[in-house]
């Protein structure tokens, strides 16, 4: 009689234990979270985790409209590697039909998405962090800034952060990126004429809240000049947000992520960062 009450109790009990804590290292490919072509995501998840493991919700550069998710996969994996559950999102690119706010509304279905995932693979339901690089830094920030989502932080490496100043403008005109950035806004621009409030719209500084945010910028960035970054931190640390700067010194547009030495900082950086904010 006690063996057979041993066994009800072990039969009952695994399943509790089980939604507690999962193995098995697992990557969910190709994921579709909404009906567009790009409107997929890859669900990384770690050797060992728990329903309190970070969750990253991870967006890749690209000036909104070129490249996709295998721009950041090597990232994602090596946060993966960190012990994190990394969800690696694609998402569309900006038209004559598609802006920023359609962008936006990806990565909220993106993320309503992964919410419903985490109740089959027993993972964190709420409280994710953002990250990005380039373009995709821009969505993280601007995204987390302006949803209602629960985010926990944000990480963003070499992101453009104003994009309503005639400075940050003529620097875009010189790298032809200016009608990327018009069709994000969905409005023109003209040289000399009033900026639309659309470009404001569409600038992480415009819509700061309390959620702390880690910065990475090259010094010698010549596609968004690391002038966006310093300007967003002093921002927050006026606002008395949580905020860090780290200046990526002698790196370019790619922060340094393509050198081992400067790309580990990185990663040791994000998860400290992540850890004293989750």
């Amino acid at each position: 009689m006690k063996i057979v009450f041993i066994l009800l109790i072990n039969v009952f009990l695994l399943p509790i234990l089980d939604a507690k804590a999962q193995s098995g290292q697992k990557d969910l490919l190709h994921l579709q979270y909404a009906p567009e072509k790009q409107n997929t995501l890859d669900l990384f998840l770690p050797d060992s985790y728990s329903e309190t493991t970070p969750v990253i919700v991870l967006l890749h550069g690209g000036a909104w409209m070129m490249g996709g998710n295998e721009y950041t996969n090597k990232t994602a994996k090596d946060l993966r590697k960190r012990g994190f559950i990394v969800a690696n999102v694609d998402y569309r690119y900006v038209s004559t039909t598609v802006h920023g706010s359609d962008l936006l509304m990806d990565i909220d279905k993106a993320f309503t998405f992964i919410q419903q995932k985490s109740k089959e693979y027993h993972f964190k339901h709420n409280g994710y962090h953002m990250a990005g690089i380039s373009a995709g830094a821009h969505l993280a920030l601007l995204y987390g800034y302006t949803s209602h989502k629960n985010i926990k932080s944000i990480t963003a490496l070499c992101p453009p952060t104003r994009l309503d100043d005639e400075e940050t403008l003529t620097a875009l005109q010189k790298s032809s990126l200016i009608k990327n950035v018009e069709l994000l806004a969905n409005a023109s621009y003209t040289p000399g004429d009033k900026i639309s409030a659309s470009f404001t719209a569409v600038s992480p500084y415009a819509h700061v809240k309390a959620i702390p945010t880690l910065l990475f910028h090259g010094d010698k960035d010549t596609v968004v000049p690391d002038s966006q970054s310093k300007f967003l931190y002093q921002l927050l640390t006026q606002k008395k947000i949580a905020a860090k700067f780290v200046p990526m010194e002698g790196k370019g547009h790619d922060c340094g992520m393509n050198q081992p030495d400067s790309e580990k900082k990185v990663l040791d950086e994000i998860v400290k960062w992540i850890i004293e904010f989750n």
